[in-house]
Parts: C-alpha cells; structure tokens; sequence
C-alpha cells in the first residue's frame, strides 16, 4: 500500500520524475525509494503536523529522509523545509532538495485527511479518547458510563463511537465478540493537537504565579485533592529527573477566591502557572495517576505526554519520549 500512496503521489506532482522501490530494511530503517536515481529513506503516515517534525529530525537513516503524508500542515512543511527535510503529499505538493532533483511546489489546496468536521475529531471527541488511551478495554462500557466519565451527551458518544468504527480505531467481530482498539499510537497522535487545540482552551481557568516562595516548594505545597499536575511539573513528579520551568495544572477549585485563599496563587497574564478544569470524571473503575506514583495530584501519563510534546520545546520532547516510552507503550 505505501508503494501505490508513493506512485499516487509522485503521479500527483505531474512532473517527469521516474520513483522506483529499492528496498524495506527491518525496522527501525525505513524502506528506500529512487527519485530520477536519488536514493531515499521514506516516512510514510497519514498527517505530519507540527509537534511531528521534532521526532521526525531525530530519525537516522542510510540515506536523505522524504518524508510522504497524505496531509502536512503549513506550519509543519515550513519547519521540515527550514530543515532541508524534504516532503511530499497527496496534493500535489512537495520540496526535493536532492542533488540531482531540486523541486519546491506548493499549490495551496491541502485539507486535513480527516476533517475537523468529523465526527470523531471534535472537542467531545477527544474527551472521550482521553479515556480510551488510558484502558483501551473502556470501548466496551456502557454508552452512558462514557458520557458520564467524559462529561459529554449520550448523543455525541454514539456519533463518536460510530465515527470510531468508521475510520478503522475500533473493530468487532461476531455478535458476542468484544470491541476492540485499534491504531492505538495513530490515535493519539491525532489526539495530541486535538487535546491542546481545542479542549484545553475550553477548560482554562486563568493564567497564574505563585505568590511568595511557593514556587520552590511546589512539590509539597500543592498535595491536595483538589489539585492535579500535567506537563512539565508532572513530569519531574514521574522521574525525579526534570526541573519544571512552565506549572500547568487542572484544579476542582472553580471559584477564584478558592484560587487565591486556598491555593495561594497570583492572576498574571504572563505567569508560568496555567489552571485547567478537568475535562474528566473519575471513579473507581477508573486507573487513577496514583497507580503510577506516589503522588495522588498528577493526571494520566497520556495528558502529560500529549502537553510536553506539542509544546516543542527540546528538552520537553525528550521527557515526552521517555513517558512514551514507559508509559504508553505497551498499549501499542
């Protein structure tokens, strides 16, 4: 299949290049193609958006890496040619800065492979996702037990799951078969710009700084219920090998007197602590981040992944990896 997206998407720049495969090294190499006799290690998938390029940079491979999508983000392509990464998608567009083939197109008509009008990919979508990356086995709960733990209508849980289905992420066999997930790391891929775009945003509660000297104990300040850790601070909670430089944490506190008073932070629109709500119920069926350390104030492992990568930021990438890596997984 990679082979005919690759011929689509040469046939698709309508210019006089022969591509030819060579060969499909066992991973972690990827296959090598020919371009007009240009050698080329390819990165097939299906979207390449900005927080992509970061792990994209760290691939090592025989010969120059082309990167083919069936959608790359403007944002993405400028990052991958400053980079001199070429790429190509099935728009017709590309850069090929290659010996031998210098091409730079650029026709302006790309879209999303899967629409922000989807079903799926909407802000109650990715509530419900949320779940699924943490137990997988929840696609086979209760439709109203997901509306009620994703804080979402009985209606759009139907219309997601049925979205689901549909775009290949859950799979049924047989009348007493249980459901299943699939393309577990294609899924939070696409959930990670999802969470940070257009969740997050609709949870925020303000932008703060710690009063007084809070911020060089925050990790004993703040062990309260109502308080939990995502990103940067939740990562050095989960290593002890990270020192927090931006606080994003999710908090019950809704009221701002409870915010000043109790957690005895300061409103600042350019403060390095930023207060969600969080989009989630728990409850006991519910694997909570004290399965994972000591600390009962940090948020699930995926959410913290899902902040450190899209931020971009080197050294968030690297721990992000890392919770990846330990985390998440043996969900693949």
């Amino acid at each position: 299949m990679d082979f005919l997206y690759f011929k689509n998407f040469i046939e698709g720049l309508d210019m006089d290049i022969e591509a030819n495969f060579l060969s499909a090294p066992d991973p972690p190499g990827l296959p090598v193609y020919e371009l007009n006799g240009e050698q080329v290690s390819v990165y097939f998938r299906n979207e390449i958006r900005q927080h992509n390029v970061p792990f994209i940079l760290k691939e090592e491979q025989e010969f120059p890496l082309l990167v083919a999508a069936r959608y790359i983000t403007p944002t993405a392509k400028d990052m991958l040619r400053a980079e001199r990464i070429n790429y190509m998608d099935s728009f017709g567009n590309a850069y090929f800065n290659l010996p031998g083939l210098r091409v730079y197109l650029e026709r302006h008509n790309a879209t999303p492979y899967v629409k922000p009008s989807s079903k799926v990919f909407t802000q109650a979508g990715g509530q419900l996702i949320y779940h699924f990356l943490q137990n997988p086995d929840l696609v086979n709960e209760t439709q109203r037990y997901l509306a009620h733990i994703s804080m979402i209508s009985l209606g759009s849980v139907s219309k997601v799951m049925q979205g689901l289905s549909e775009h290949g992420y859950i799979f049924h066999e047989g009348e007493n078969k249980r459901y299943q997930l699939l393309g577990y790391k294609e899924l939070l891929d696409r959930w990670v710009p999802l969470v940070n775009e257009k969740i997050l945003p609709n949870f925020l509660l303000g932008t703060y700084s710690f009063s007084g000297d809070l911020q060089s104990d925050w990790k004993n300040q703040f062990l309260r219920p109502q308080v939990f850790w995502s990103g940067e601070p939740a990562a050095a909670l989960l290593t002890d090998d990270f020192f927090p430089q931006k606080f994003s944490m999710f908090t019950t506190f809704r009221e701002k007197r409870d915010i000043l008073q109790t957690l005895k932070l300061v409103p600042d629109p350019n403060g390095n602590v930023t207060l969600y709500a969080p989009f989630w119920m728990e409850t006991n069926k519910m694997e909570t981040a004290s399965n994972y350390v000591g600390y009962k104030n940090v948020v699930h492992p995926v959410l913290i992944y899902a902040e450190l990568v899209y931020s971009g930021e080197p050294r968030n990438l690297e721990m992000a990896q890392n919770i990846l890596n330990e985390y998440l997984e043996p969900q693949f």
